[in-house]
């Protein structure tokens, strides 16, 4: 990438964030974020970053990075501004990245958070108290899946707070370094008592299990907007795209799929790959 790109990229940033924050503000997150490029958190420790009228902990300056981009600029789970009580479910809550959004967009959002790394959590729990969202904000520490009981999930050990943390062990195959916990699994419709504005499903692989399993507990028709990451692992989830869509559209959403990485060929591969699908009413 030239750096005219990477310096327009960093403008567009920039115009994007100042609208979400405003410019005061924005100007104090980009001083932030470049005080904690310049000195990264140590291991073990948290850096802090100032987020408009909020504050948010991370212990990985690229895995923040990264996870902000996705969420914050490219808006991959978008919600429109609203004062509303809005019911959300966050699963896959991480560090709290998208929790931050939705509350920024949604200030008076009831948020459910379903997070089963330990470690991913601590930070997520650190957060909400840092901003005291304890009123409105519920933590799980529970992976989800079609019925209730125990996993193992999988976590690199170069990043403990890893978002890719999964069920799966597709990543222990590419021979990376990866450790596990012993985790308990829920099912979401337990969950589910009214409508739920946005079902946001980042969980690593068995989206089938969870959908499916709302679909049989007559709770998928509560939920009015889902924003799911869609995987494909060998060996692991192998259900192919046109079934989930399937399943959406034959429980009265409408949808629309968008990749989340740079094309690459998959005709005749069996390889992992990943898909953002947006589904509303």
């Amino acid at each position: 990438m030239t750096t005219k790109v990477k310096f327009s990229r960093h403008i567009d940033y920039f115009l994007k964030l100042r609208t979400l924050l405003g410019s005061q503000a924005t100007v104090a997150f980009a001083l932030a974020h470049l005080r904690n490029k310049l000195r990264p958190p140590k291991k073990g420790l948290l850096a802090r970053v100032p987020v408009g009228p909020h504050v948010f902990y991370f212990p990985s300056l690229d895995s923040f990075v990264g996870l902000f981009t996705e969420i914050f600029f490219k808006e991959t789970y978008f919600i429109g501004p609203t004062d509303a009580p809005i019911e959300v479910i966050d699963c896959g809550a991480n560090i709290g990245v998208s929790l931050l959004y939705i509350k920024l967009r949604a200030p008076c959002a009831h948020v459910q958070c379903f997070e089963p790394n330990p470690a991913a959590r601590t930070v997520l729990e650190k957060n909400i108290q840092a901003n005291g969202w304890e009123k409105d904000v519920r933590v799980f520490p529970y992976a989800l899946g079609a019925s209730r009981g125990t996993a193992n999930l999988f976590v690199d050990d170069t990043e403990e707070t890893s978002s890719s943390g999964s069920i799966a062990n597709h990543a222990g195959k590419k021979n990376r370094p990866q450790h596990s916990y012993q985790i308990e699994v829920d099912t979401l419709s337990r969950y589910i008592v009214s409508t739920v504005h946005l079902l946001k499903l980042d969980i690593e692989g068995p989206e089938f299990d969870v959908l499916e399993e709302l679909r049989t507990g007559k709770k998928l028709s509560q939920v009015e907007t889902i924003q799911l990451e869609y995987h494909y692992i060998p060996g692991s989830f192998t259900r192919p795209l046109s079934e989930m869509l399937a399943l959406l559209e034959s429980a009265g959403f409408r949808t629309f799929v968008k990749s989340t990485s740079q094309p690459h060929q998959i005709i005749n591969r069996d390889v992992a790959h990943a898909y953002m699908i947006f589904a509303w009413r």
